[in-house]
């Protein structure tokens, strides 16, 4: 029963008679799911955590929201919702001081790249307004996140209304907090939080 929704239009899409196969159909809104709902449910968990560690940075976003996209982006290097990329080797490379051969699996931990010093200045110190913020959380190349646009504008229109909404937003108990497993996702499955209506 195809209806007005964007899994029914990829069904009926079709470009020179070619339509998209079940296989690329699935995938694709797989990825959607990925990249439209867990990555910013985490992004923004992310966020909320942040600002809270970080006394003044949520009153100085509610004072200028045009930080906001800065700050989402800061957020995604400060704690990437996926920790690690694999990527395979397709020639031999020499990273490290260390030989890898070609068709090797390699992991790339996000975090470490995220903080190398080498590419950020005060790697370790959370900066909201950091330009340019080149961080890898969203990968790189060919291989860039597909979704990513996506994630970001929803994490800077989610933030944006939860600053209308709620004058205040804290956290009143750390105890509380209850993280994902940081090998898998890193982001809160549960975030109790004290919110003040304006």
């Amino acid at each position: 029963r195809p209806g007005e929704d964007l899994t029914s239009r990829l069904i009926a899409a079709e470009v020179d008679g070619v339509r998209l196969a079940d296989q690329e159909m699935v995938g694709f809104v797989a990825l959607l799911l990925v990249a439209g709902h867990i990555t910013t449910t985490a992004l923004l968990g992310n966020a909320v955590v942040t600002f809270d560690r970080h006394p003044g940075t949520d009153a100085a976003l509610r004072a200028d929201p045009a930080r906001i996209p800065a700050a989402v982006e800061e957020v995604l290097r400060w704690l990437p919702p996926f920790p690690e990329l694999g990527r395979r080797v397709t020639r031999p490379v020499v990273l490290g001081g260390h030989e890898i051969p070609a068709d090797s699996l390699i992991m790339a931990h996000l975090g470490a790249a995220n903080r190398d010093p080498a590419r950020f200045d005060a790697p370790d110190v959370l900066d909201v307004t950091r330009s340019p913020n080149p961080h890898l959380t969203f990968g790189h190349g060919i291989h860039f996140c597909f979704g990513a646009p996506l994630a970001r504008l929803e994490a800077r229109i989610a933030l944006r209304m939860l600053h209308e909404r709620f004058r205040i937003l804290a956290i009143p108990s750390y105890e509380d907090v209850v993280h994902q497993n940081p090998a898998v996702i890193i982001g809160v499955r549960r975030l109790p939080v004290e919110v003040g209506r304006p």
